[in-house]
Formats: structure tokens, C-alpha cells, sequence
């Protein structure tokens, strides 16, 4: 039988989860990209928007403050996995 192959670091659900924390940060950017697409006329702004929602104008701007935390988190995370992927790894006599 062929030796058992080394398990990999998870990349690419480091990858995913990276994209959909830059996806969510920038969501109100998406949006009125978007809106301001499809409505003809002066573009509308983000305060507009702000307005436009009322009391709940507040989930507008939370993603933008919001997301810089979750980029910290995550990358801290997965600095943490990776060093202990590559300490475990070693003591079991890998690479």
C-alpha cells in the first residue's frame, strides 16, 4: 500500500470565508452601484439611502465598521490554525 498523503492546510475555505467578510463589508457599496445602474436621474448617495430607510438607516453604515473587525478576526484565526497545523506537523515528523 502507497503511504497516506499528507493532509493540507485548508486554503480555500479560508479563501471563501474572506471573500463573503469582503463581500458583506462592502455590500451597501455593491448596492448602490446597483441601484444607481438601474435608476435613471442623479445618482443616489449613501445618505440617501440612509434616509430612505428611516429608524433603520443604521444597517447601511454598520457593515463598513463592522467588516475591518471581521478581516482582524479572521486573519487571526487563521494565523493561529496555520501555526498549529505547521507545529503539529512537525511533531508528527512531516515537513
Amino acid at each position: 500500500m502507497m503511504g497516506a498523503r499528507p493532509k493540507r492546510f485548508p486554503w480555500l475555505g479560508y479563501a471563501i470565508a474572506f471573500c463573503l467578510i469582503g463581500a458583506f463589508t462592502m455590500s451597501p457599496a455593491i448596492w448602490l452601484a446597483v441601484v444607481n445602474a438601474q435608476e435613471p436621474g442623479p445618482p443616489i448617495g449613501l445618505t440617501d439611502l440612509m434616509a430612505s430607510w428611516g429608524l433603520f438607516g443604521w444597517l447601511i453604515i454598520t457593515p463598513f465598521s463592522l467588516g475591518p473587525f471581521l478581516i482582524m478576526a479572521w486573519a487571526l484565526v487563521l494565523a493561529m490554525h496555520h501555526w498549529a497545523f505547521r507545529r503539529r506537523r512537525r511533531k508528527e515528523g512531516g515537513q
